[in-house]
């Protein structure tokens, strides 16, 4: 599988490729797409033209296209959340960031990036970009002969390049910061920032702590420059961009410098003031929001490559600024590169990048909802599976004649079952007529049944002693005093007998009651004799409530 990470810039299509195995991926090939630096020329056809021959070498069933939306189009926030669950996130962003972002909720297209674990909650960077950016990048793409499998973010692409896109976002042991603690009481934490510089806009990245925080699009770019060279030179625009590629610098000491050394080492810094005015309220806004302390700025893309750029920051911004070489030691990279290709293919790499990423820690992908890859994934897997669905159809068609046929078989069975059952009413049941059917029968055993059932339940019954039977063994056990007077002799006020349970209730004098217990106990089953709740004594005797269960069957 090829995985295709394509940025489109102002002077040509950067495009990355990736070759992934079961083993992990390699970087194999960097493609500089040159267009026209002719400003009549229309430069979506030149695009176009560019991404058509580009893509006819290239197998569909076997590549992944990657474009992303450029930062200066998407509304980025760094957002808390009290859950970790992914789904979750991004079923809440709508309704989370809908005071936030200026932009319309029903035409918004919303993703999220989990940047760390806090326990139980989630530092996240959240996503939200217009429906008419990514319906432009698909526009390209579907002109451009191939169909995009992502569509990212260019700044939060450019981060897999400082992260490891195949782990899952960082666990933190120790809980969320306190809250009610101010800005002013707390520690600021160090900082480090990736400053791109592209030709048309830069992105700054901001990591605390190896955690990204923060992602801004700088309304600057090395094509500030060539204009600057331009009107200060009176050169084509295509001269003023080879100054830049080649022979751009910053004279940090103008000491045996010629005038015309000077002068463009002036317009370049003129030109790049700019950048640091831009820089300036930006820093402030993000050391006063996330309290960070700025360590370093690491410089890359095009513009980064003018001489003495880094040295120019430090003075101005008073940060270690430095340009980097991103892929230097990294062992999935199988090319050269010179420097300016270095330079200048950081956001293509990090795009591809975003097509291996897991499940665990997925990829910003905007193309979803309306814009989900339904009909290719559909066209994929018509592809791969045609031959078994085929297979598939015909065995189907088999088995629903074979399902006729048996069906028919079916029936006539049935039919002679019918046959059967009505000529063996008529004999055995004797059964006639409208009788002398499946239903008739059917009520002719459910009788029969019924008549079984109450011929054993009388048999049973007649096994049975009955109440009096028990009242008689009762009366021959308890001890009588006839005849009754008050407070002597035994007076029953009540005697229930249901099933093979017995309650009885009465008085009698104090001298019989240990002998009237003793009686019942010798007649209750074993141990189910129990005294129940009593009225206290009065003059008719002492009171008393026995239950006992007694043997109803005859042996």
């Amino acid at each position: 599988m090829k995985i295709l990470g394509l940025d489109i810039g102002t002077y040509s299509v950067k495009v990355a490729e990736l070759d992934v195995t079961s083993k992990g991926y390699v970087l194999v090939a960097f493609h500089e797409l040159p267009l026209s630096l002719d400003p009549q020329r229309d430069r979506k056809l030149d695009i176009i033209e560019s991404l058509r021959q580009f893509s006819a070498s290239y197998d569909s069933s076997n590549t992944r296209w990657i474009m992303g939306v450029s930062q200066d189009r998407v509304s980025v926030h760094q957002k808390r959340f009290p859950f970790r669950e992914r789904q979750k996130i991004q079923k809440s962003l709508a309704f989370e960031l809908e005071d936030e972002i200026p932009l319309d909720i029903d035409d918004t297209v919303f993703d999220v990036k989990i940047t760390e674990f806090l326990g139980n909650f989630a530092e996240t960077l959240t996503v939200a970009s217009p429906k008419e950016a990514v319906e432009s990048v698909l526009s390209v793409a579907k002109d451009g002969g191939f169909d995009v499998d992502i569509v990212s973010v260019e700044g939060l692409a450019l981060a897999n390049l400082f992260e490891n896109p195949d782990a899952p976002p960082p666990e933190k042991l120790a809980p969320p910061a306190d809250e009610s603690e101010s800005v002013a009481d707390r520690v600021p934490k160090p900082a480090k920032l990736i400053l791109h510089l592209g030709n048309t806009r830069s992105n700054l990245l901001v990591y605390r702590e190896d955690a990204l925080v923060a992602v801004r699009s700088v309304q600057w770019g090395g094509a500030d420059i060539a204009n600057a060279v331009v009107q200060e030179f009176q050169v084509p625009i295509f001269e003023a961009v080879k100054v830049l590629e080649s022979r751009s610098f910053i004279l940090m000491n103008s000491a045996g410098a010629t005038k015309d050394q000077i002068h463009l080492s002036n317009t370049i810094a003129s030109s790049v003031d700019g950048l640091l005015s831009e820089l300036r309220l930006m820093l402030l806004e993000i050391r006063t929001a996330y309290n960070l302390r700025f360590e370093q700025i690491q410089i890359t893309g095009g513009a980064g490559q003018i001489q003495n750029l880094g040295a120019y920051l430090t003075q101005n911004l008073e940060i270690p600024a430095n340009v980097i070489r991103p892929y230097e030691g990294l062992k999935q990279v199988r090319m050269e590169f010179t420097a300016h290709m270095e330079a200048v293919s950081v956001v293509a790499v990090g795009l591809a990048l975003e097509g291996i990423k897991r499940p665990r820690n997925p990829a910003i992908n905007l193309r979803k909802d309306e814009f989900a890859l339904e009909n290719e994934t559909l066209k994929r897997f018509w592809e791969t599976w045609q031959l078994p669905i085929q297979i598939g159809v015909a065995m189907f068609a088999l088995f629903f004649v074979f399902a006729v046929i048996r069906d028919s078989m079916a029936a006539s069975l049935n039919e002679r079952a019918d046959e059967h059952v009505s000529e063996m009413a008529k004999k055995v049941a004797n059964l006639k007529g409208a009788s002398a059917s499946q239903t008739g029968v059917e009520t002719y055993i459910s009788k029969q049944k019924k008549l079984i059932r109450d011929r054993e339940a009388l048999s049973k019954a007649e096994n049975k002693n009955s109440a009096m039977d028990v009242l008689a063994k009762i009366a021959g056990k308890v001890p009588v005093i006839k005849p009754p007077r008050t407070g002597v002799g035994l007076n029953v006020s009540h005697l229930n007998i249901d099933n093979e349970n017995v309650k009885i209730e009465g008085t009698i004098d104090q001298a019989n009651v240990k002998l009237l217990e003793s009686a019942l106990t010798e007649i209750a089953l074993p141990k189910t004799f129990k005294r129940e709740n009593t009225a206290p004594p009065g003059a008719g005797g002492v009171p008393f409530a026995f239950s006992f269960k007694v043997e109803r069957s005859k042996l």
